[in-house]
């Protein structure tokens, strides 16, 4: 089968997008030899692709300058897959396969500007209904995508996520970074994204430090976002003790986890939640939120916490920093739940979607969302563009 793949969104600044495309593609161009991969990038593509390292990626890749071209392209492939949520150019008349990892703003409107709930809807809705098969990334997103888009479960496949394989390997490339770091501390990596709710972190250290006397240090890396927490600020507002990073390579991420004294994912909301399977990997306990889907990420192999009560928070992260024993046996379940999640098992679990949407095909179906659903859903989006944007 010659897989056609739209690489358009891939880009450093996509965070735990970029690592599921580059850990899924670095498996199949390294272990499926049945298949042909067809990228169409762009050329702000490259660098990632690049990164990969596998060459395999440039033997049948056609380079655009519009995402439309794909359509002068259909005769080169039997299937085509769009891993970044949106499904285009759509419909198109041959078997599609779309990755949809979370409906967030269903649960959490007020994260996202009117703009970004009409491209939502315009794009995840209508590539949800308009696919031949779904892709997601946990049952949670699973029941969320059926529940709101109103599709039918039989159209939603979970494939679990997968650490790149580096941290596996933990031990023997972990690198120190280049400044001085705490001896002990908590480590959050995450963007800065309201969602991930660093604000209840920073409140559960600043009430171990009044009413304990403990000052823990935190290391936080990731990037921060336009309209996102103001880490920065925060931090010095309310005197605590932390180290800020935004780029670390997976070498330093890994150096990072296995010096931690604990990983706190006080996040809100996860599709997924890849820096959990990283921490499990490379023997880092974890305090983390219990909602959406975390719980089912971690299993029994992490503290749980409910992340909107800082006080619950401060309570965990205090239970596993005192308390050696604790530390063992969320590392020992840890390492067990991380088999779960592999590279393997990831590239499996997307040829076996891909086999089902490109037997599953229905022309009929395609000259119904061409001529029926399509015309629909671009009227009603139309409608209800926000006026600031026309």
């Amino acid at each position: 089968m010659r897989i056609g793949v739209n690489c358009f969104l891939l880009q450093a600044s996509i965070g735990g997008l970029k690592q599921y495309f580059q850990t899924l593609f670095r498996e199949l161009l390294a272990s499926d030899s049945e298949n042909e991969y067809v990228f169409f990038y762009f050329e702000h593509n490259v660098t990632e692709l690049e990164a990969m390292g596998n060459d395999r990626w440039r033997e049948n890749a056609i380079r655009l300058d519009d995402q439309l071209e794909v359509q002068k392209h259909l005769d080169k492939i039997d299937l085509y897959f769009c891993p970044f949520g949106a499904l285009w150019p759509i419909p198109l008349p041959l078997p599609t396969v779309v990755t949809i990892v979370d409906v967030q703003e269903k649960y959490y409107p007020e994260f996202f500007s009117s703009m970004d709930h009409w491209n939502r809807d315009y794009y995840y809705y209508g590539s949800s209904h308009q696919a031949d098969a779904v892709i997601t990334i946990s049952e949670f997103s699973k029941q969320s995508i059926v529940r709101f888009h109103r599709v039918s479960p039989k159209k939603i496949h979970v494939v679990y996520l997968s650490v790149d394989p580096r941290y596996i390997q933990a031990a023997g490339i972990e690198r120190p970074l280049g400044q001085q770091l705490p001896e002990k501390f908590v480590f959050y990596p995450s963007n800065h994204w309201k969602h991930k709710n660093h604000e209840c972190l920073l409140n559960a250290l600043q009430i171990i430090k009044r009413e304990r006397q403990i000052d823990i240090p935190v290391i936080f890396t990731g990037f921060g976002q336009q309209n996102g927490y103001p880490l920065q600020d925060k931090i010095q507002e309310m005197g605590i003790c932390a180290t800020t990073l935004e780029f670390v390579s997976v070498e330093q991420m890994i150096y990072l986890y296995r010096r931690a004294k604990l990983l706190c994912f006080p996040s809100l909301f996860e599709g997924f939640g890849i820096p959990l399977v990283e921490a499990m990997c490379t023997g880092c306990p974890i305090v983390c939120a219990n909602t959406s889907s975390v719980p089912e990420v971690v299993g029994d192999a992490a503290a749980l916490f409910d992340p909107r009560d800082p006080r619950d928070c401060a309570a965990k992260i205090l239970a596993v920093w005192t308390d050696s024993s604790l530390q063992k046996e969320l590392t020992a379940k840890g390492y067990q739940q991380a088999q779960k999640f592999t590279s393997s098992k990831l590239a499996q679990g997307h040829l076996a979607v891909f086999r089902v949407a490109h037997n599953d095909f229905s022309f009929i179906r395609y000259l119904k969302n061409k001529l029926l659903f399509n015309p629909m859903h671009n009227a009603r989006l139309k409608q209800r563009m926000p006026q600031s944007s026309s």
